[in-house]
Order: structure tokens, then C-alpha cells, then sequence
């Protein structure tokens, strides 16, 4: 029964985290209403994560787990509403490929990687010691599927466009390549499902809170890897959260990344 709680809870968590972003990005009063709400999410996550470092129960798990996902979607705000995005804030000019193609794109997110990268290794710095693993461990997860995630769009990746991306980021669809399935997708998916693997094979092994972290862990893979395919396959990723995304609004984008994919295919070699 607690195998079961904690994949309930963890995609009920996914889902609903999800579309409480775009719903934060997309109509609260403006970019820096939005970063005011994140960012007390993210205190209180910062406290429970303090609060449950060293109590590795079931309690101290969710507590962890919940507190990196707080702190996790602060930097999604601060990303989508374009306060913390990078130095380059234009699209790379067409026929730019190989270093040169890197170089640009990394710049166009630079200061989002770094406060990443930043965080998770604070985390592991402060935390890496303490009784309860599961802040660090489900944030570090977090942060590998997510460049992952980058890597493959970056690469080629037919559906890579998201309707959920905002206009004021759209200057980095010209990044993404759309015309090929880059071989890496097929090294990560594999990467991914054998990590999924291993997580539920170790949620068998030991006690309850142990069941739990790695159960949590197990479906937040699982899902990851549900998102990967959402890169390769005609699916609708704005169609899960609904509720969250404006119809007319996702109606527009949906035409406007018709044409960016048909215009991509013609300048991309």
C-alpha cells in the first residue's frame, strides 16, 4: 500500500506542480508577482528540506521530496517569465551549426544552468551527509532528466516545440532541431528506463521510508521518461495540464509552431 501511495502522490505531484507553473507564469499579475509566489514556495521548501535532513521516516521523505520540487520550480519561473534565462536573448541565425551552434545556446540559458547546477550542488554540499537522502537525491534526479531533456532538443527532436513555452521565449525555438530523431534520444530513453529499473528494483529492498524515496524516485523516472517520448511523438504536452493552459492561447500556438516547423525544415540542412 505505500508502493502505491507514494506513485499516486508523485504523479499526482508531477501533474499538478506542472500546471501551477504555467498557471503562475502565465496569469498572475506579471512576471514579478509570479517570482514573489515562487519564491515563498521555495522558502517553505527550503525550510521543510532543513526540517527533514536528518529524519529518514516516511514523513521526512515526502517533506525532502516535496522541498526540492519547491525549490525546483522557483527556478522554472524565474525561467519562464525570463528573470533568470542567460546573457543571449536572440535567436541563432540559420546555418549556424556544430561549436558556433553550441556556444549560442548554451549563452541563451547560461544563467538558468548555472543557478541549476549552483543549487543541486549546494544541496548535495549541505545534505550529502545528513540521514535523509531525499532532497538532494529526487533534485539531482530532477536536474539529469532535465538536461537530458535539453540535449535531445538541442540535438533533434521532431516534436520538440512546446506549446507550453512563452512567447517571450520564443526566440529559443530556433535552437531546437526538428527535422531528425538524433541518435542520443535512443541512449537516453534506454539510460532512463534502466535507471527507472534499478530505483523500483531498490524500493523492494529495504524499509518503508526507503520503499518511499525510492518509489518517488522510480515514477518521477518513469515520468521523465513519459516526457522524453512527448519529443518524438505527434502528442500535445499543453493537452495533460488543460486546466492550466488558455485554449485560445494554446489554439495560436499550435498554428504558430506549425509554421516555425515547416520553416525550420526548409533552413535546416
Amino acid at each position: 500500500m505505500t508502493v502505491f501511495a507514494a506513485i499516486a502522490i508523485a504523479v499526482t505531484a508531477w501533474w499538478i506542480s506542472t500546471g501551477l507553473v504555467i498557471m503562475i507564469v502565465r496569469g498572475m499579475g506579471g512576471p514579478m508577482v509570479a517570482i514573489a509566489v515562487a519564491s515563498l514556495v521555495a522558502l517553505g521548501g527550503a525550510v521543510a528540506i532543513y526540517g527533514s535532513s536528518d529524519a529518514f521516516t516516511q514523513v521526512g521523505v515526502y517533506h525532502g521530496f516535496f522541498g526540492a520540487l519547491a525549490l525546483w520550480a522557483w527556478h522554472e519561473v524565474t525561467f519562464l517569465t525570463g528573470w533568470i534565462v542567460g546573457p543571449r536573448r536572440i535567436g541563432v541565425a540559420p546555418g549556424v551549426e556544430g561549436k558556433a551552434r553550441f556556444r549560442a545556446a548554451f549563452l541563451a540559458i547560461r544563467d538558468h544552468e548555472l543557478g541549476l547546477f549552483a543549487t543541486g550542488l549546494l544541496l548535495i554540499m549541505l545534505l550529502g551527509g545528513a540521514e535523509n537522502p531525499a532532497a538532494w537525491g529526487t533534485y539531482s534526479l530532477l536536474w539529469l532528466m532535465r538536461l537530458s531533456t535539453k540535449l535531445n532538443v538541442f540535438c533533434g527532436a521532431p516534436n520538440a516545440i512546446s506549446e507550453i513555452l512563452p512567447d517571450r521565449l520564443s526566440y529559443l525555438t530556433s535552437y531546437f532541431r526538428t527535422d531528425r530523431t538524433h541518435p542520443i534520444f535512443i541512449v537516453s530513453v534506454t539510460l532512463i528506463a534502466a535507471l527507472m529499473t534499478t530505483f523500483a528494483f531498490f524500493a523492494t529492498q529495504g524499509g518503508e521510508a526507503s520503499s518511499v524515496l525510492w518509489t518517488l524516485l522510480a515514477t518521477f523516472a518513469a515520468l521523465a521518461l513519459l516526457e522524453h517520448l512527448f519529443l518524438v511523438l505527434p502528442i500535445r504536452d499543453a493537452a495533460l495540464w488543460w486546466w492550466a493552459v488558455d485554449d485560445e492561447a494554446t489554439k495560436k500556438k499550435q498554428e504558430e509552431k506549425a509554421v516555425r516547423l515547416k520553416r525550420l525544415a526548409e533552413i535546416v540542412p
